[in-house]
């Protein structure tokens, strides 16, 4: 049965239900007891396209709320390894001994309580990937573990909550639709790529800022799932988190990227080339002196921005950004008076004279806000002895946020 979809929803408003179902499941009465049934506790199935940040939502949500949190793919485990092993053992049935059948604990209900042991959590998530790939040996038992909450004979433990995941058929041939009676017994939610959500949170991760300038400009290239002559197409968030991070430490070692490894993580040829080419012009500005200019308050630099095509400042921007980086985590590696100055002396310059040089250029609402909300800067603002970063990176947002069309209102979620 093709279950039908009356409301898809992004990433993020998936985070949210999450949030808001622990509270709600999670909640106990006077004598300390769960006010809902655990019958009554409906799955959450994340229903959506690989890559998308089904996994890491669900992990942060278990972080958030101090919960211990266990994931495990459907698609690893046999009947056996779910329900256990049968072994013989003694028993009395109508007064005589017989033997009888029982089975040993399931896998997974073992590492939910070595999960507890290691963590000292007694509540927590367990989230089951490929759901709906499950051969159809282990459907009944599925069947049962939504209802009963239950592998086989053997029950998720109390304070336990479950949250499953998987792809629609069209995206994984080993997907099955679901039946009736399995989507009657969980809480469907079908998740669509959202670049809004993700590019918020890889903002506090590790965000390399070639790939967030070249797909604030190409958002179609964020998520594409197509059949071609050639093959399918495919480029998933994972795949550019992935990518950021990997060139982010190839950079760091002074290696270079080139296409081959660009493909390696974006397997579609339109969006791994046009990320190339944009990445070689945002190298080629950051091995420039354009960037040592700018930082310098140079009498040159206001002019060259000026005359720059406008795809070309956005590589500027990025360069800009991982110059600020690399000085920042120097600093904060070697912390003293005259880093902490001369770094605050680059950024106010950078700020200065990219305002002169780049004002009414989408390229300059990028580069203010990334600086203001990167990761990096919030190390900065919580090590730097003074205020005068926090200062500086609030007087820079305030500033954005009065813009009518503003860059924050299209890119925090």
């Amino acid at each position: 049965m093709k279950t039908q979809i009356i409301e898809s929803v992004t990433i993020a408003q998936a985070y949210q239900t999450i949030l808001q179902s622990i509270k709600i499941y999670f909640q106990k009465d006077n004598q300390g007891r769960y006010r809902m049934e655990r019958r009554r506790a409906r799955p959450i199935c994340l229903m959506g396209p690989a890559g998308i940040g089904k996994t890491e939502i669900v992990r942060q949500a278990a972080e958030e709320n101090d919960l211990a949190f266990l994931s495990y793919s459907i698609t690893h485990h046999t009947r056996q390894s779910i329900i256990g092993l049968p072994r013989l053992i003694e028993g009395e049935a109508n007064g005589k001994t017989c033997s009888m059948t029982e089975y040993t604990m399931s896998e997974i209900i073992a590492q939910i309580h070595k999960t507890m042991q290691e963590s000292g959590k007694q509540e927590g998530i367990l989230f089951l990937d490929e759901f709906n790939c499950a051969s159809e040996s282990l459907r009944p038992i599925m069947l049962q573990l939504l209802q009963d909450k239950s592998f086989g004979p053997h029950p998720i433990p109390d304070g336990w909550m479950l949250v499953l995941a998987g792809n629609p058929s069209e995206y994984n041939r080993s997907a099955a639709d679901l039946d009736a009676v399995t989507a009657d017994r969980m809480r469907l939610l079908h998740i669509q790529p959202d670049y809004k959500a993700w590019r918020s949170y890889i903002l506090q991760h590790h965000a390399h800022p070639a790939v967030l300038s070249y797909l604030d400009h190409h958002k179609d290239h964020f998520y594409v799932c197509q059949k071609t002559d050639t093959g399918t197409a495919l480029a998933t968030a994972r795949g550019w988190e992935d990518l950021s991070l990997m060139t982010t430490y190839l950079e760091d070692a002074g290696e270079q990227l080139d296409l081959a490894l660009v493909a390696q993580f974006i397997q579609a040829s339109e969006a791994a080339r046009g990320f190339y080419q944009h990445y070689q012009q945002y190298h080629s500005i950051l091995a420039s002196p354009i960037p040592e200019q700018i930082m310098e308050k140079s009498p040159k630099a206001v002019t060259a921005l000026q005359k720059m095509r406008t795809d070309r400042t956005w590589c500027l921007a990025s360069a800009l950004l991982q110059s600020y980086r690399k000085e920042a985590q120097k600093v904060l590696e070697n912390p003293h008076a005259d880093a902490w100055k001369n770094l605050y002396h680059h950024v106010s310059n950078m700020v200065l004279v990219c305002r002169n040089g780049l004002d009414g250029k989408g390229s300059l609402d990028y580069l203010l806000h990334d600086l203001c909300y990167s990761k990096i800067s919030a190390e900065i603002m919580e090590h730097c002895p003074s205020k005068e970063f926090q200062q500086m990176f609030q007087q820079v947002s305030q500033k954005l946020t009065q813009k009518p069309d503003n860059f924050l209102q299209h890119m925090n979620p």
